[in-house]
């Protein structure tokens, strides 16, 4: 590597596990750490931030040659099979009823994928029938929504080869509608997978309803020194309605289970792991970007470092500030 390609500080600040494992002694440099190990697992040398698109941030690690899936594309796919990627769909719906449902909503029809798997909450491996078939997936503002979070990261695990990347985009909860709700924890992911929710509870409903927000009009924006909220979406009732429907029906009602920032599931991930319940890590990650950041995950290796806890809820409580 030539000396201009690597700047040591850039480098630190993209990766904050190896600035971290430095801080301790267990690497002398972030440039001795990108050698023995970062290359190979595909680190970015720096943030990146605004430079690079949002398709190069998801498409970052993944061997797009190989076989793909990606998961609830809806109407706005980022990998579609007409501009020859070779992918699998996995929606809620069938390419008709998505069409039906988004008619009239000013959206393009014709982006809808031709849906290869319809999901009717099955086990992701027991819809495909196959397992460790997949060199990477896809998922576009998708985990927020998901009721059991942790089973949802096991069954990609499942469905990935050895080298396959998990790519996530997720909305930063600071700069859309979830301003004023709070970060979710991993022990509220953890509460999920005991109760094998398979829908939104009661409160997670109502907290969506009621907290639910704007700026200026519209429900997401960025980190651009404006500042916050000045608008809740819905008055109280409609709130309390879909509660109250929540609670005495059956019905699945759509909503963010979950609100991140970018050190929030750095954290998650890494507990979950420690926990025994995912074998994933973070390979590659970018900062926030408009309202949503970037994350690329892949089945964890013998050079790992353990991310230091205290740390990671330190900048948790600065992000949130």
């Amino acid at each position: 590597m030539k000396e201009r390609e690597f700047n040591e500080a850039e480098y630190l600040r993209a990766n904050p596990d190896v600035a971290a494992a430095v801080k301790e002694g267990k690497f002398h440099s972030g440039r001795e750490h990108y050698e023995k190990y970062g290359e190979r697992e595909g680190r970015i040398l720096n943030r990146l931030l605004g430079r690079t698109s949002r398709e190069e941030k998801v498409f970052h690690l993944l061997d797009t040659t190989g076989l793909g899936l990606e998961i609830g594309p809806s109407h706005n796919p980022i990998a579609p099979k007409k501009k020859g990627f070779n992918v699998q769909i996995l929606d809620h719906a069938s390419a008709e009823e998505l069409r039906s449902k988004y008619r009239g909503h000013d959206v393009n029809l014709d982006n809808i994928e031709e849906v290869d798997f319809v999901w009717h909450g099955e086990p992701f491996q027991e819809l495909i029938g196959k397992t460790g078939c997949y060199d990477w997936i896809i998922a576009s503002h998708v985990i927020e929504h998901v009721p059991d979070l942790i089973s949802y990261l096991q069954q990609c695990e499942i469905l990935l080869k050895s080298t396959g990347i998990l790519s996530l985009v997720i909305p930063d909860k600071r700069y859309c509608f979830d301003y004023f709700s709070s970060t979710s924890s991993t022990g509220n992911v953890l509460d999920a997978y005991a109760e094998k929710r398979v829908r939104p509870s009661h409160g997670q409903v109502f907290d969506h309803l009621s907290n639910a927000c704007k700026r200026n009009g519209k429900i997401t924006w960025s980190s651009d020194g404006m500042g916050g909220a000045d608008e809740l979406v819905h008055a109280f009732a409609v709130a309390q309605a879909h509660w109250v429907r929540s609670v005495s029906t059956m019905d699945y009602i759509d909503v963010h289970c979950w609100r991140f920032t970018p050190a929030s599931f750095r954290l998650m991930v890494s507990d979950l792991r420690g926990l025994g319940l995912i074998n994933l890590e973070i390979k590659a990650e970018f900062d926030t970007t408009g309202c949503e950041f970037y994350v690329s995950l892949g089945k964890k290796s013998d050079a790992s470092i353990p991310l230091d806890r205290l740390t990671a809820l330190q900048i948790r409580k600065l992000e949130n500030a």
